[in-house]
């Protein structure tokens, strides 16, 4: 008693830190050698506390990540780990006495039972962690496989869930509101083409077509300025998304300004306008650029569009005079 009150604080310390290595052996002996009815007891017990842990760990992520995709991605994080956790604390309660020989051949032999009878499954969980290894594929990408377009809302253990885009029921690349499930195996063995994740930009192409007649000079100056002007505006988010890809992959940037492209069609010349376009917004761009060019084509009067023209005849009528080339006038 004199001895342990002469003791200084740091040793009083040391010697209670002896002490808890012992109190936590006596307390898991008493867990692991109580019967099956306390094991499932503290199991249920443990289930609950881990379940009602990760509740306020999830209500804590809502009310303070604002980013909808990161709060999603640390929800899924604080799912599984509430499940391994389980899965660990069940593991720990039941198996008794096990040797760890015995542990390693039942271990193999499940891992061989679970190959063989769910191959599909180990292929869709080693695609997702080929998903979440790489950059190409995560929550807001617009993917293409397996010819379903959308964007991706979800990545499971075993499906990516996507929000449809596009055909059939829109004709833009716009959402139709349906959800369309993809196995997580897709991702290794079909080819897959993403957008929006590490450059949001995407090259896009308007073609205008105008009368041999009009000015087409003038008409490519139009669409040209067009381009530029809202070429300033993604500006910003163009060089961010292409040092992103330069930092990635073996990619080199170019060119990235809008340039029109002069062809001669069966109807007038071709104007294709390519400019780069964010992939989420490419309806609406478009629908600017074209209003703008129609407002500043009707303004010029050197400038029509061309289309397809048909003439009919009636069996057994010839072209009118006009289309001979007639004036109607005798010959001198």
């Amino acid at each position: 008693m004199i001895f342990a009150f002469l003791q200084t604080p740091v040793e009083r310390a040391q010697e209670g830190a002896r002490q808890i290595p012992g109190a936590i052996a006596r307390v898991w002996d008493a867990i692991t050698a109580g019967s099956s009815l306390e094991k499932i007891a503290i199991f249920v017990l443990t289930a609950a506390a881990l379940y009602a842990a990760s509740r306020l760990i999830r209500r804590g992520i809502d009310a303070h990540i604002e980013d909808i995709n990161q709060r999603h991605q640390l929800r899924k994080i604080i799912t599984y780990a509430f499940w391994i956790t389980l899965v660990i604390a069940a593991v720990v309660l039941f198996a008794e006495r096990l040797a760890l020989a015995d542990v390693g051949t039942i271990l193999g032999l499940i891992a061989a039972a679970v190959t063989i009878a769910l191959a599909d499954v180990v292929r869709s969980l080693a695609g997702w962690i080929y998903i979440n290894s790489r950059r190409g594929v995560e929550i807001g990408s617009r993917v293409v496989v397996e010819g379903i377009t959308g964007d991706v809302i979800d990545i499971g253990l075993l499906k990516t869930t996507v929000l449809e885009v596009g055909e059939p029921l829109v004709h833009a690349m716009q959402s139709t509101g349906r959800i369309v499930t993809v196995p997580n195996s897709a991702f290794l063995n079909k080819n897959v083409i993403s957008s929006a994740t590490v450059n949001p930009l995407v090259w896009h192409e308007i073609q205008v077509l105008v009368t041999f007649e009009s000015d087409w000079q003038r008409a490519r100056e139009i669409i040209k300025d067009v381009a530029l002007n809202l070429y300033e505006e993604i500006v910003p988010d163009l060089r961010e998304g292409f040092k992103s890809l330069e930092r990635e992959f073996a990619f080199r940037l170019g060119s990235t300004a809008p340039y029109v492209y002069t062809e001669i069609a069966d109807s007038g010349v071709l104007l294709t306008l390519r400019n780069l376009t964010p992939v989420r917004r490419r309806r609406s761009l478009t629908d600017r650029i074209a209003t703008e060019i129609l407002d500043r084509f009707a303004a010029e009067p050197t400038i029509d569009f061309a289309y397809p023209t048909y003439r009919v005849y009636r069996l057994g009528e010839g072209p009118p005079a006009e289309a001979r080339g007639e004036t109607g006038a005798p010959p001198a």
